[in-house]
């Protein structure tokens, strides 16, 4: 069909070079990103806040709406307490909403400026209040529906750890040294700047998150990670776990691994990693290292929005390639069991069936990367040791498992290998001496 005003070519190049020149690259401070749908179709759940919006990107979402009344009622009591105008407040957030709005990868131009600014100081204002009561349980009343209700703590917490419900830890940081809260150290205490050594952002943050972040030696922490440098919780938890100086990467042979079973049978032990790292595995002298793991309900989630962020965020995908190594490890009931037995996995799920079900949905978010594995120097080490034959006959001996057909038919490939070894060294020396 013809057009009825058709547009010339010189027309049509002058309209596409116009909307060329009004492009704008994402802004350097673009941290803050949508799900990609190619993640979210796999687990929505996990990346979808189930009671609070923090930030635009769920802003006024009708399932949301019933925390809004809590938010401003912490905000309230939030101005009560640093004794600040709102007046203030509201200039201080004007000044940094395009700083603020800088972070996101979508311009939500839907929101107007006022909204805005109403949104982010609100929000902010909440998650400050938050962990504030969290950390020295001032100001939580009777009447304190998140505090007195533990579930919803729980809730929020959850929903806090959410790359799509974020703001830029930079807002929080400035609030706080605006707010210049005090502490009280005890009743009878005059209370104490928040501006000295014993109290900072990261270490309330720290603090709320520490067991569903795996968050562990807050010192180190505190030595290591600036406010400064923090982009948001998702950064500030990735920073946490991933080594200061990241191991080299190379190619990975195979993507065949064996599991902790077939390592088991192999001969291998396990033991609980001491590393501060929770993504320190090590294999040494067939001993298999694996850092303490706690899995619950929202070990899922949690891992699955770092993924998302690594990926949205062209990070190095040290985590990512943590979960593939998991994933492949852990493949059974059986090897739950087996890693439960030995400390290194700590289950609040129902059944085990579920822990592998957990850690297996883990994999369906990333991206291998063959010739760029932070672990391809341990999967070398456990595919030598597994393939080893030797290793296995030594662990049939020793576990008593003859009764299995597959055991004997490999322990007598082994037997045979070891003796055609023994007889061939036999005759080679029977020739020299001739």
């Amino acid at each position: 069909m013809e057009e009825s005003n058709p547009v010339s070519p010189d027309d049509l190049v002058t309209s596409l070079r116009r909307k060329l020149q009004n492009l704008s690259p994402l802004p350097s401070e673009c941290c803050i990103y949508r799900i990609p749908e190619r993640l979210r179709h796999e687990n929505a759940k996990a990346y979808t806040p189930k009671v609070v919006s923090i930030g635009p990107i769920h802003y006024g979402e009708e399932d949301l709406q019933a925390m809004e009344e809590h938010k401003m009622l912490y905000l309230k009591s939030f101005l009560d307490r640093t004794k600040v105008s709102l007046e203030v407040y509201v200039e201080f957030m004007k000044d940094r909403e395009q700083k603020v709005r800088n972070h996101y990868a979508e311009t939500f131009e839907r929101i107007g400026s006022s909204q805005f600014v109403q949104m982010i100081l609100v929000d902010a204002a909440f998650v400050i209040e938050l962990l504030w009561r969290s950390h020295c349980k001032e100001g939580i009343q009777e009447n304190d529906r998140i505090f007195n209700r533990p579930w919803k703590v729980v809730d929020i917490r959850n929903d806090m750890m959410l790359l799509e419900n974020q703001l830029p830890f930079f807002i929080f940081e400035d609030i706080f040294c605006q707010a210049k809260l005090r502490v009280p150290v005890d009743n009878n205490i005059d209370r104490v700047s928040l501006s000295n050594e014993k109290i900072s952002l990261i270490k309330l943050t720290y603090e709320f998150f520490r067991f569903k972040a795996y968050l562990r030696g807050l010192e180190e922490i505190l030595k290591r990670i600036q406010s400064s440098k923090i982009k948001h919780f998702i950064d500030f938890f990735r920073k946490c776990h991933v080594p200061r100086e990241l191991p080299p990467k190379g190619e990975i042979q195979t993507l065949t691994i064996p599991s902790v079973m077939e390592l088991y049978h192999a001969g291998a032990k396990f033991e609980v990693g001491p590393s501060r790292s929770l993504f320190d595995i090590q294999f040494r002298k067939g001993t298999l290292v694996i850092p303490h793991l706690r899995i619950r309900k929202s070990t899922e989630s949690f891992f699955l929005n770092l993924l998302a962020f690594e990926q949205c965020h062209s990070l190095d995908c040290y985590i990512n390639d943590y979960v593939f190594i998991i994933d492949r490890l852990v493949d059974t009931t059986r090897a739950v069991q087996l890693l439960v037995r030995n400390g290194v996995i700590e289950s609040k799920l129902p059944d085990n069936q579920e822990v592998v079900t957990s850690i297996n949905n883990l994999v369906r978010g990333s991206i291998l990367r063959r010739k760029h594995f932070y672990f391809n120097d341990l999967c070398d080490s456990l595919n030598a040791y597994y393939s080893n034959p030797w290793n296995t006959w030594m662990a049939a001996v020793k576990h008593g498992y003859f009764s299995s057909p597959l055991t004997i038919f490999a322990v007598s490939v082994a037997t045979a290998v070891f003796i055609l070894t023994v007889i061939q060294t036999v005759c080679s020396c029977g020739v020299q001496f001739k």
